[in-house]
Parts: structure tokens; sequence; C-alpha cells
């Protein structure tokens, strides 16, 4: 009798191990994939699947990784925007938490880094900007 409940308490909790799976991912785990795209320029599909389910707290984590001298050279610069751009790939099917569909801390990043920056860099950040809130009007969060 106890090989039977065996089957069907596996079958009970396979949903259970999905849904976690599709929660947002430690603030830790964030920090740590920004300092490593930054300083190795490894980025990996995890950290996609990871940003993807984060929004608005990634702004956050690359804020509190950063140096103000790291966060305006522009080869990071373009790593940051790389890194926003899949934060709100689809903010509203991926992003776990409601708060972070709404990129208030990302549009405050992205003018900083506008502010200290020119030219074509300037122009992408303007285009990940538009992006940003292309995608989070059409999920109805601004």
């Amino acid at each position: 009798m106890k090989t039977f409940h065996l089957p069907l308490l596996a079958i009970l909790l396979c949903p259970t191990s999905a849904s976690a799976q599709d929660s947002q991912p430690p603030f830790s785990q964030l920090k740590e994939s920004v300092r490593r795209i930054i300083t190795q320029r490894l980025y990996t599909g995890l950290d996609e699947k990871a940003f993807n389910r984060s929004g608005d707290i990634v702004s956050v984590a690359v804020v509190k990784t950063l140096s103000e001298d790291e966060l305006v050279t522009p080869s990071n610069v373009k790593e940051i925007l790389a890194i926003l751009h899949s934060a709100f790939a689809c903010p509203a099917r991926c992003i776990a938490g409601s708060d972070d569909r709404k990129p208030n801390v990302t549009l405050l990043l992205l003018e900083h880094l506008r502010s200290h920056t020119s030219g074509s860099l300037q122009s992408e950040v303007d285009e990940t900007k538009e992006f940003i809130v292309r995608k989070s009007h059409s999920a109805g969060v601004i």
C-alpha cells in the first residue's frame, strides 16, 4: 500500500516545484550576476532568466553592486543596458512581483546614465528607455 502512495505524492509535488521555479530569484543572485557580467563579460542563460523574472529590482541590484565610476564607464553602460533590456523583455508574463513590473528605479537609472554619456551611447540609453516604457505600457503598468 505504501508503494502506491509514493507515485501519487510525486505527482502532487510536481506542480509545486514547477511554480517555485517561476518565483523571483534572490537579490544576492542578481547582484552576483551583475558583478560577473561587468567584470568578466560573461552573460548566461540563467542570468537572462533571472533578469526576466525580476524587473525593476534589477536596477537596484545594478546600483548596489557598482560604484559610480563603474556605473558610467562606456563599456559597462552597454552591459547595463543589455541587463535592463532583459529585465523588461516580458513584464506582464515573466516578472514575479507586481511592483517590479513598474520601471520606477529603472527610469531613474536610465536618466542618470543618459546624463553621464554622449553621442551614440546616449542614443542607446534613449532606445532602451523607449523599449522599457513601451513594454511596461503594453503590460498595463504605466
